[in-house]
């Protein structure tokens, strides 16, 4: 059979615009739902790194904040006085933020570099008689005598990132021994924080500290999931949050330092 050339046919010029609008439409939309996709998939993805971080956070402050003035025999060591002798300033060549100067029995301060909001907190505490106590890096705390643990001196600061969701929770931790100060290190515990702030009760009865942190992700884009957490931040602490628009969550906690209270 032959087939005469005047029988071909192919597509007009109308359906190929046809053709090729609707093909737009639909790859058009077909990237649409892939990018609403991903951005929802990263906003998750920060929110999960935001909740691992203020579980770390959690278990790091309040594990810390609880054993300020902890005595590891109150039989031989009837007053804090008698467990934790005066000591000097305790200057951190690393970051130049210092724990302020303990008197005796003094087992908790805030850092030098502020009265009103400091970047961090100073903690005496001792380690169990048994020498199995770890201090916040992991090291164990050296036994001193059968009936006096270990003395340390452990800073907890945060420190700020150059960019959004930077910031850093950092642990100090010295070592007393007869009043002398002995450095055992420096180590970032926590990343992915914008801010956090300290509040130190004044009761002498009930000494607490209170804690807030916001946390951010930097990684992650933009969402279109509405979240009031600046704004609330803004209203607890009076700080403005300049780039608003990532995957944010607050944490707040309170700790109590039963060992000082009365």
């Amino acid at each position: 059979m032959v087939i005469k050339p005047w029988s071909q046919r192919g597509f007009s010029l109308i359906e190929m615009m046809i053709a090729l609008t609707v093909g737009t439409f639909l790859v058009l939309g077909v990237s649409q739902i892939y990018i609403n996709n991903k951005r929802s998939f990263l906003f998750q993805q920060g929110q999960t790194g935001n909740r691992n971080n203020a579980q770390l956070i959690f278990q790091v402050l309040d594990r810390q904040l609880a054993r300020t003035g902890f005595r590891a025999n109150i039989r031989h060591q009837g007053s804090l006085q008698a467990a934790f002798p005066k000591i000097n300033a305790a200057v951190d060549l690393a970051d130049g933020i210092s724990c302020p100067t303990f008197d005796a029995g003094v087992t908790f301060g805030a850092t030098t570099d502020g009265i009103q909001n400091p970047s961090g907190v100073c903690i005496r505490y001792q380690g169990a008689v048994d020498g199995k106590d770890l201090d916040c890096l992991g090291n164990v705390i050296p036994r001193v005598n059968p009936n006096t643990g270990g003395n340390v001196l452990i800073k907890l600061r945060y420190k700020a990132g150059d960019i959004p969701g930077d910031g850093t929770l950092r642990c100090t931790v010295w070592s007393e021994r007869d009043g002398i100060l002995t450095a055992k290190g420096s180590e970032v515990l926590v990343q992915g924080l914008q801010d956090l702030r300290w509040s130190i009760s004044p009761k002498t009865d009930a000494p607490a500290v209170r804690y807030a942190a916001l946390l951010n992700t930097r990684e992650a884009l933009p969402s279109e999931v509405a979240s009031n957490t600046a704004t609330n931040w803004q209203t607890l602490t009076g700080l403005q949050i300049a780039d608003a628009d990532r995957p944010m969550q607050i944490l707040q906690s309170t700790v109590t330092l039963r060992n000082l209270a009365l």
